[in-house]
C-alpha cells in the first residue's frame, strides 16, 4: 500500500510553490536570495527543513568570518601605518681613518749580508760564534787555498830570478857604455891622425864604424834593461794580488755586526761562492716585503708603516719606506700566468730588540690618515643626486634630513666635517620595507661601539 498521506504538509508544501511560483523569497519569514538552497524548496518533510537550516547556519559563519577577517586586515593595516618605524641608530665619533695597503714580509738586520768564498778553499778556522757581536776589522775565520798559496811561492821565485836578470842587464849596460866610451876616444884620436896624415882614410872608417857598433849595442842593452824592470814590475803585481787573495781568505767584519748564522765548520772544503756566514747590522732593522703592481704604484718612498708578527694581539711597530724597485718580477720566468709583485724595504723607526730576523711579519703601508677626525659607518651615508646627506633623530622622535659635507672615506667609515656633532642621534639602519620619511616617528635601538670598526682593512 502507498504511505498515508498528511494532508497539512502537502497543502503547506503547495503553499510553498505557490508563493514562489508567484516571485516570493522568503522561507520560515526569512529572505532568501534567489536559487539558494532550491533543492531545498522542492523537499517535503522536517528533515528538509532541518537541512536547510543547517546550510543557513554555515553560510552565516562564513560570512562572520569573511566580515572579521577584514576587519583586522583594516585595523592592522591602520596600525602599521601610524606606529614608529624602528630604526637602529649611533653617534659619530671621533677616531682615526686611513687608507692603507696590506702586505707580508721578512724581517732582516740592516746591511745583512752573507759573505762567501773568494776560490775553492778549506775552511782552517773558524773564530766566532752565532750571536756574537763583533767590531769592523774583526777575523772572522780563516780559509786556506793551497793553489794559491803555490802560485804566491812561484811568483816570489819568479821574483828573485828576474831581479838577477835586470841586475845582469845593467852590468852589461855600464860594459856597453865603457866600449863606446872608448870607440869615441879612438876615433877621436884618428880624426886627429887623419888630417896630420899620420893614417889612412881606411882606418878612420873603421874606428868610425866600431863606434857605431858599440853605440848600437849599448842601445840594446838598455832595451834589455827596461825589459827585465818592467818584468820584475808585472811580477809585482802578481805578487801583490795573490798576497790580497790570499789576505782574502782571512773573512774579516766589514762593520760592527752580529753573526747571524755560520754555515761552515773548520776543515770543511767550500767551492768557490759557496755561503760561509751570514752577519748583520744590530742597530738596524728593516723588512723586505713585496707589492702588488697596482698597489705599488700608490706606495712611495718615506711613507709611513706599521710592522707586526702575524698572530693574535701582535705588537706593532712603526717604521718608513725606504726603496722601492724600478720594475716588477714575476714567480718564475718560466710562468708567465704567475702574478708579478714590486720588491720594497721598509726600516723600523728604531730596533724592536724582538723581531728575529728572517721571520715572516705583516706590513701596513699607509697611504693617508686622519686623526681625531669624526667619523660614521659608511653605510649611514646617503646620496640623492649631488648631494650627501644623513638621517637623523629630532628631540620629538621623528626621523629627519641632515645635510653633511664628507671627507676622507675608507673601506667602512667615512669622515664627516660639517653638519654634525657628537651629540647628534644618527639613523643608522632602517626597514628595507619601511623607507623613511621627513617627519615619520622612529623607534630606535642602539647600535654597538660606533668607533668599533673604523679602521680600514683592504
Amino acid at each position: 500500500m502507498p504511505p498515508e498521506s498528511h494532508p497539512d504538509a502537502s497543502t503547506e508544501t503547495d503553499q510553498t510553490r505557490a508563493k514562489l511560483a508567484q516571485g516570493e523569497t522568503t522561507l520560515d519569514s526569512k529572505p532568501l536570495s534567489p536559487g539558494l538552497f532550491d533543492d531545498d524548496l522542492y523537499d517535503d518533510g522536517p528533515a528538509a527543513k532541518q537541512r536547510t537550516g543547517l546550510k543557513w547556519i554555515v553560510a552565516s559563519g562564513l560570512v562572520l568570518v569573511l566580515g572579521l577577517g577584514g576587519w583586522l586586515g583594516y585595523r592592522t593595516w591602520q596600525r602599521r601605518s601610524v606606529d614608529p618605524v624602528v630604526v637602529t641608530t649611533g653617534s659619530p665619533s671621533r677616531d682615526t681613518l686611513e687608507n692603507r695597503v696590506d702586505a707580508s714580509g721578512v724581517v732582516s738586520l740592516g746591511n745583512q749580508q752573507t759573505l762567501k768564498a773568494p776560490a775553492d778553499v778549506t775552511v782552517e778556522s773558524v773564530l766566532v760564534q752565532e750571536r756574537q757581536r763583533v767590531a769592523k776589522g774583526t777575523v772572522l775565520l780563516r780559509l786556506r787555498d793551497r793553489a794559491l798559496e803555490q802560485d804566491l811561492d812561484e811568483a816570489q821565485i819568479q821574483t828573485e830570478i828576474l831581479r838577477l836578470e835586470r841586475q845582469r842587464q845593467a852590468e852589461l849596460r855600464q860594459d856597453r857604455q865603457r866600449t863606446v866610451q872608448r870607440a869615441e876616444e879612438r876615433l877621436s884620436e884618428s880624426q886627429s891622425l887623419v888630417d896630420q896624415g899620420y893614417i889612412s882614410e881606411d882606418e878612420y872608417n873603421r874606428d868610425r864604424d866600431a863606434l857605431e857598433t858599440a853605440q848600437s849595442d849599448l842601445r840594446g842593452a838598455e832595451v834589455d834593461l827596461q825589459r827585465s824592470e818592467l818584468e820584475i814590475r808585472q811580477n809585482q803585481a802578481t805578487l801583490t794580488n795573490l798576497r790580497a787573495r790570499l789576505a782574502d781568505n782571512a773573512i774579516v767584519a766589514p762593520f760592527d755586526a752580529v753573526v747571524l748564522n755560520i754555515d761552515v765548520q773548520p776543515g770543511d772544503g767550500v767551492q768557490s761562492e759557496g755561503t760561509l756566514l751570514t752577519i748583520g747590522d744590530p742597530t738596524q732593522e728593516v723588512v723586505l716585503f713585496d707589492l702588488m703592481t697596482l698597489d705599488a704604484n700608490k706606495v712611495s718612498v718615506n711613507m709611513p708603516v706599521r710592522v707586526s708578527i702575524i698572530g693574535p694581539s701582535p705588537e706593532r711597530y712603526t717604521g718608513r719606506v725606504i726603496s722601492i724597485a724600478p720594475q716588477a718580477i714575476g714567480d718564475s720566468e718560466s710562468d708567465r700566468g704567475s702574478q708579478a709583485t714590486v720588491k720594497a724595504v721598509a726600516r723600523l723607526d728604531r730596533p724592536s730588540g724582538t723581531l728575529i730576523p728572517g721571520s715572516a711579519v705583516s706590513v701596513e703601508v699607509i697611504l693617508v690618515q686622519q686623526e681625531n677626525a669624526l667619523a660614521l659607518p659608511l653605510n649611514a651615508i646617503q646620496k640623492d643626486g649631488g648631494d650627501t646627506y644623513v638621517w637623523v633623530v629630532d628631540s620629538n622622535g621623528k626621523a629627519q634630513k641632515r645635510p653633511v659635507t664628507t671627507g676622507l672615506e675608507t673601506l667602512d667609515a667615512v669622515e664627516i666635517r660639517s653638519g654634525l656633532e657628537e651629540t647628534d642621534t644618527v639613523i643608522l639602519n632602517a626597514p628595507p620595507d619601511q623607507p623613511l620619511k621627513e617627519g615619520i616617528a622612529v623607534e630606535t635601538t642602539p647600535a654597538g661601539p660606533p668607533g668599533a670598526r673604523r679602521r680600514q682593512a683592504p
